[in-house]
């Protein structure tokens, strides 16, 4: 009997994956749970956490499960995925150590000018101590956003 093996392309993978993505790092010292709930009500918006989607890192021989919250706008084909960067003392992007959570905009509708509106705004949420759009080329651990 042979064995098919199949080799994932990471690269193509990583590509295919962030097409049409904007990120961006957000500094807060409150929880996940109660930013997003501020967001939702001053921006009126519907992020939920979605525990399908969370993301479980190893390392020496200790689990750390980062959640991920989700908000879906089915008219403009977009979704937003809101990512605890911390967990205990580790970080989902470890170059990032300074970013409490990430906001990733994934779909064609959403373009530069409309993500500045977004940080805007953000800005203007209690909560919310820093805001910046990150550049996904420059983040190594990308990786660690696929679910």
């Amino acid at each position: 009997m042979s064995v098919l093996k199949l080799k994932l392309d990471q690269d193509q993978l990583l590509e295919d994956f962030f097409e049409s993505t904007h990120v961006i790092g957000i500094v807060s010292s409150a929880r996940d749970y109660q930013l997003c709930w501020q967001i939702n009500n001053y921006m009126h918006l519907d992020f939920r956490v979605n525990n399908s989607l969370e993301i479980n890192l190893s390392k020496n021989n200790r689990a750390f499960y980062f959640s991920v919250f989700e908000f879906e706008e089915p008219t403009k084909s977009s979704v937003h995925y809101f990512y605890n960067n911390h967990c205990q003392a580790e970080f989902l992007l470890p170059e990032l150590k300074n970013v409490d959570y990430l906001w990733m905009v994934k779909g064609d509708y959403y373009q530069l000018a409309d993500v500045k509106k977004l940080i805007e705004q953000l800005r203007h949420v209690e909560l919310v101590q820093l805001v910046s759009l990150l550049d996904i080329r420059e983040i190594k651990n990308k990786m660690n956003l696929i679910f």
